[in-house]
């Protein structure tokens, strides 16, 4: 489970922005919640936005991090799959030579000491018991700081390491660990996951491979994914899309002579009784796009997965986007505790209807050209009161009150900006 996470200097955010999924002391949707470790966490965040105004900038903040974290064990692993190139290769060099290297330079641009400074990330989180906080700053693809702390009994963080440029702390556990031929670009959290079996690095670690991203740009991927779902829980699959509104009674899909999908079809119960059926690919895009996520989605959540989605909202009707929040932030589905943050520009569902405040963000530009990240329920308006739950939240964005403006009142009142 996520707790917060913060970041500074990475693409148009050039001071800490933080996305928080702690509750706040509000009376709204209050079953909705989900226990951590004395803290009450919110099962979705959403972020609202102009384009341009950073709320990419965020989820992608995420997935560099996560990546940073877990690309030296996946190459690892690969590494090891292939003994006869390992054959040749000692592991001191191997250690020496894997690396996070990350070649696009991600830091903010918009003035001179973007370059100069370290990207940095921070973010608490809890695995099973265990309440960690992770923190990394790095420039160049080195590492300049990093810590792993782990909450006590008594609600304080200990350290697991410590690192600086001046030298590494590891706690008596780690004591063990050989850090002389670490590359200085490779987190200590991965390294020690690669060669060291140690309980609290790997709830750590664990976090990290829980974080699930989707997009919607690999449709070979994507019917892969919806073929094995459909074989392995096919009634539970339909059940959920018919839940949704979805007028879709079964599917079949045919082999060729090798068992390979030749077509899908999905099959439609008439009035008069009868079952049509249509080739996949005649559905609507709204619908390929719900049969490409949902499978995802439904085995994220029995996982308990942290799932990190751009633009939710395209090509999905609102009450289809209102459902799979509803997997989210309904408790009777989400027993494993899953947790969502995701972008949206759908004004439909930005209403008390569906989200509490403190889920509604929002993301934009100030006035010294850099990205903000600030939720419904914090912000105060030019009154300095703040938004009540009983106000038309969608009204009150599109005229700008929010400070977000995605621009649609300048445009109907036909003004220009000089």
């Amino acid at each position: 489970m996520i707790y917060e996470f913060s970041f500074s200097n990475f693409r148009s955010y050039r001071k800490e922005a933080t996305i928080d999924f702690s509750a706040k002391p509000i009376s709204e949707f209050e079953n909705s919640l989900i226990c951590g470790n004395g803290t009450n966490l919110l099962p979705v965040c959403v972020i609202y936005g102009p384009n341009g105004g950073g709320k990419s900038g965020v989820l992608m903040a995420i997935k560099s991090l996560q990546n940073i974290v877990l690309s030296p064990l996946i190459q690892l692993e690969f590494m090891k799959r292939k003994n006869e190139q390992l054959a040749d290769v000692s592991l001191d060099e191997f250690k020496k030579n894997i690396s996070n290297k990350n070649d696009e330079a991600v830091f903010y641009k918009w003035d001179d000491e973007g370059i100069s400074k370290p990207i940095e990330y921070s973010i608490l989180y809890q695995v099973q018991n265990y309440k960690y906080r992770y923190e990394l700053k790095i420039k160049k693809d080195m590492i300049y700081e990093e810590n792993l702390y782990i909450e006590d009994d008594k609600g304080e963080f200990d350290a697991i390491f410590e690192r600086d440029e001046e030298g590494v702390y590891l706690c008596d556990e780690l004591s063990s660990v050989d850090i002389e031929n670490m590359n200085e670009s490779l987190t200590l959290l991965s390294y020690i996951g690669m060669f060291k079996n140690i309980e609290k690095i790997d709830n750590a670690l664990r976090f990290f491979y829980s974080i699930q991203t989707i997009d919607f740009d690999r449709p070979t991927r994507d019917r892969t994914i919806f073929v094995k779902s459909i074989e392995r829980d096919k009634n539970r699959i339909l059940n959920v899309i018919q839940s949704m509104g979805i007028d879709i009674a079964d599917i079949r899909i045919e082999y060729d002579e090798e068992g390979h999908v030749e077509e899908i079809y999905t099959k439609h119960r008439l009035e008069n009784g009868d079952l049509k059926e249509l080739e996949f690919s005649e559905e609507s895009s709204g619908t390929r796009k719900i049969f490409s996520i949902l499978p995802v989605i439904l085995a994220g959540i029995d996982k308990g997965r942290f799932f990190v989605i751009d633009e939710l909202d395209a090509k999905l009707h609102p009450v289809l986007l209102q459902r799979i929040i509803e997997l989210f932030t309904n408790p009777e589905l989400n027993v494993n505790k899953a947790q969502m943050l995701f972008t949206s520009h759908d004004m439909t569902t930005m209403n008390n209807k569906v989200f509490r405040r403190d889920e509604i963000w929002f993301s934009a530009i100030n006035g010294h050209d850099e990205s903000v990240l600030y939720s419904l329920v914090d912000f105060r308006k030019e009154n300095g009161k703040k938004t009540r739950n009983d106000e038309i939240y969608s009204k009150q964005y599109l005229e700008g009150r929010y400070g977000a403006d995605p621009y649609l009142k300048r445009i109907v009142n036909w003004e220009v900006k000089e």
